[in-house]
C-alpha cells in the first residue's frame, strides 16, 4: 500500500530584542530565576503593557524575507488557557489578524507556503526542580505557521536551516535551539494515496534538528502501522522522547475554541504609516540566497565556504570587507573556512563575542600574498589577533618570523644540502618521489622553517636537473 505523508510546521522564534514585548523587563538568556519581572510581565491587576516597538519591525523584516504580505494595522488577542508557567492566565497572540501572511520558502526542488507569522509573548519556564521561572515569560516570539506542504523529514530539515539561516542573517533571532530560542512544533498525518487529508498529530516543541528528523520517522512509521491493522488516528498532542527515541502521548487535541480568543482589550489597534514600513524594506539587507549566487558564480566558492560564510553576519561582514579590501575571494574563504571555525571551536568560543580587526587581519593577509612569511605562521598570528588582537606586524617582527629573503643564502644553503645528500639525489632522479620531500625537509630545517617552501621546491629541481 502506497501512502502520502503531509507535515506542517509551527516554529516559534525569540527576536533579538532588549526589552519584552510589552515591558521593559530585560529579555535575556540564563539569568537568575525571576530577576527580570515585573508586574506587567507577571500579569499584576492593574499593569497595562506598552507594545515593544522594535518587535514589530523585526516581525515585519520577517516577513519581508520570507515572501509575506505585510499588514498595516496590528491587533492583538488573547488566548486564554491555565497553566502554571502562564502567570496572567492568558497569552497575548494575534489570532485574528496576523502581521505577516502568504508567504513562501524556496527549497532546492518546491516551494514551502508560509500561512502566517504572528506575534506573541513567550509563557515562563519550569525547571527540573519543578521551580517556576518567570524571566522568560513576556519574552516576544513570532510564531511561523507553514501549509502542510512537507512531504518528508529531509524537505522539513532543508526548510529549517534557510529559515534560520534567514533569520541570524538579518539579526532577527540568533536561533540557538539548545537555548529555546527556536522550537518547533510539526503537525503530521498520513493517508493512502488519493484520499484526502489524514487526521492531524501535533508534535509539540522538539529540541533538534536530528530530533525533529528521528521524531518525524518514527510518528510516520506509528500512523503507517495504525493504517494498515484498520485502527483510528486520534487527533492528539504528543511530545518527543530523545532517550527512548519515540513519541509520547500528552493530550488530547485543542480545538480554537477551547482558548476562547478575544480581542486585547489593554492594547489598542496599532495602524503602521506607509513610511514606517518602506524604511524597514530599504534598510533589508541583501538576503543569503542572492549573496549564494554572487560568492558561488562570481567568485567561484564552493558551497560548503559559502555556507560557513552565511552562517553568521559578523563572519558575512568580515569576508566582504575583506574581499574589499584585497580582491582575493577565494584565499579570504579559505582562511574563515579552515581558520576562523577552526579557532572558535577549539577555543569553545562564541562568535558574537569575538571582535574582528580587519585592520589586522587585512595586515596579516597581505604580509602572507606576498609570501614574507609561512602558512603556519599565517595560522599563528591570526589565532593571536583572535583571541588577544596584537598588531600582526610587530608580533611578526619581535618574534623574528619573516621568510629569509636573502637569494644568495638561500641558493647557497640548497646547493650545500645537494652536495651532502647525494643518494637522495639519485633516489629523486630515479623516481622516488619520497627523496624530494626528504630534500624539502632538510632545507626548512636549515632554514628554520623560515623558508618559502615552493621556493625551496623549485630550486632544489633547477640544481639536481644542472
Amino acid at each position: 500500500m502506497s501512502y502520502k505523508i503531509n507535515i506542517g510546521l509551527e516554529v516559534h522564534i525569540e527576536l533579538l530584542t532588549s526589552n519584552k514585548m510589552f515591558c521593559m523587563c530585560k529579555s535575556s538568556f540564563g539569568d537568575i530565576e525571576n530577576t527580570n519581572v515585573c508586574p506587567i510581565c507577571l500579569g499584576l491587576p492593574g499593569a497595562l503593557p506598552v507594545v515593544n516597538k522594535e518587535a514589530i519591525k523585526l516581525a515585519i523584516k520577517t516577513g519581508l524575507a520570507t515572501n509575506c504580505n505585510i499588514d498595516n494595522k496590528v491587533i492583538f488577542d488573547r488566548k486564554t488557557y491555565f497553566y502554571k508557567d502562564l502567570p496572567k492566565g492568558y497569552q497575548t497572540t494575534q489570532f485574528y489578524n496576523p502581521i505577516c501572511k502568504n508567504g513562501y520558502i524556496k527549497l532546492n526542488n518546491k516551494k514551502i507556503n508560509i500561512k502566517q507569522i504572528h506575534i506573541e509573548e513567550d509563557a515562563g519556564k519550569i525547571s527540573k526542580n519543578n521551580n517556576i521561572d518567570y524571566n522568560r515569560a513576556g519574552i516576544p516570539l513570532l510564531e511561523i505557521v507553514t501549509q502542510p506542504d512537507f512531504e518528508n523529514d529531509e524537505e522539513v530539515i532543508e526548510f529549517l536551516k534557510l529559515l534560520k539561516e534567514l533569520l541570524v542573517f538579518c539579526n532577527i533571532s540568533d536561533c540557538k535551539i539548545q537555548e529555546g530560542s527556536m522550537r518547533v512544533d510539526i503537525n503530521l498525518s498520513v493517508r493512502k494515496s488519493n484520499e484526502p487529508l489524514g487526521n492531524r498529530v501535533e508534535i509539540k516543541n522538539v529540541g533538534s534538528f536530528k530530533a525533529i528528523k528521528n521524531a518525524i520517522k518514527y510518528e510516520t512509521n506509528r500512523h503507517i502501522n495504525l493504517l494498515e491493522n484498520g485502527q483510528h488516528i486520534n487527533i492528539e498532542t504528543r511530545k518527543f522522547s530523545e532517550n527512548e527515541n519515540k513519541t509520547i502521548f500528552m493530550r488530547n487535541k485543542e480545538k480554537p475554541e477551547d482558548y476562547c480568543y478575544i480581542k486585547e482589550p489593554d492594547i489598542n489597534k496599532i495602524i503602521l504609516s506607509k513610511e514606517f514600513i518602506e524604511n524597514i524594506i530599504k534598510n533589508m539587507p541583501i538576503l543569503p540566497q542572492e549573496k549564494r549566487k554572487i560568492y558561488t558564480q562570481k567568485y567561484n566558492l564552493s558551497n560548503n565556504d559559502t555556507d560557513n560564510i552565511l552562517s553568521n553576519p559578523k563572519i558575512t561582514n568580515l569576508f566582504e570587507t575583506l574581499v574589499d579590501m584585497t580582491n582575493k575571494p577565494k584565499e579570504i574563504a579559505n582562511l574563515i573556512s579552515n581558520e576562523t571555525f577552526k579557532i572558535i571551536k577549539e577555543n569553545n568560543l562564541d562568535i558574537n563575542n569575538i571582535y574582528f580587526n580587519t585592520n589586522n587581519i587585512y595586515s596579516l593577509l597581505n604580509i602572507f600574498l606576498l609570501n614574507k612569511i609561512t602558512r603556519e605562521t599565517f595560522k599563528n598570528v591570526f589565532y593571536e589577533i583572535l583571541i588577544n588582537n596584537i598588531n600582526p606586524i610587530s608580533f611578526i617582527e619581535n618574534n623574528n618570523l619573516y621568510l629569509i629573503q636573502d637569494e644568495n643564502l638561500i641558493e647557497n644553503t640548497i646547493i650545500n644540502i645537494i652536495q651532502n645528500n647525494t643518494k637522495s639525489v639519485e633516489d629523486y632522479k630515479n623516481g622516488k618521489e619520497k627523496a624530494l620531500k626528504y630534500l624539502i625537509g632538510q632545507c626548512m630545517k636549515a632554514f628554520d622553517g623560515k623558508c618559502d617552501i615552493r621556493l625551496i621546491e623549485k630550486l632544489l629541481i633547477k640544481y639536481i636537473n644542472c
